[in-house]
């Protein structure tokens, strides 16, 4: 007859209470990109908002008042993708 072995005793809370969350999702760090790819469209966009941003008060200066609501589309429109690339995240696509 085999030995009996000796049982160990159980942990409480189990194996997932040890799980700490991820870094990236906690505090200020879940408002910026995670990756990547997900870096280069918040760059992307954040440069093509700060250009768009600057096209409004030089078609403002040159007085092309269509291209200053186009301007301003664009601004809001690219603000609105940094937006999203920076508080999105990969595995939620």
């Amino acid at each position: 007859m085999a030995p009996k072995k000796k049982s160990q005793p159980k942990r409480a809370g189990g194996r997932r209470a040890n799980y700490a969350p991820l870094a990236h999702t906690v505090g200020v760090r879940r408002f910026f990109p995670f990756g990547w790819a997900m870096w280069t469209g918040w760059v992307m966009f954040g440069l093509l908002t700060v250009v768009m941003f600057a096209e409004i008060f030089a078609s403002a200066i040159a007085g092309h008042y269509t291209d200053i609501f186009g301007a301003a589309l664009m601004t809001g429109l690219f603000a609105w993708m940094f937006w999203l690339f920076g508080i999105s995240r990969l595995k939620d696509l």
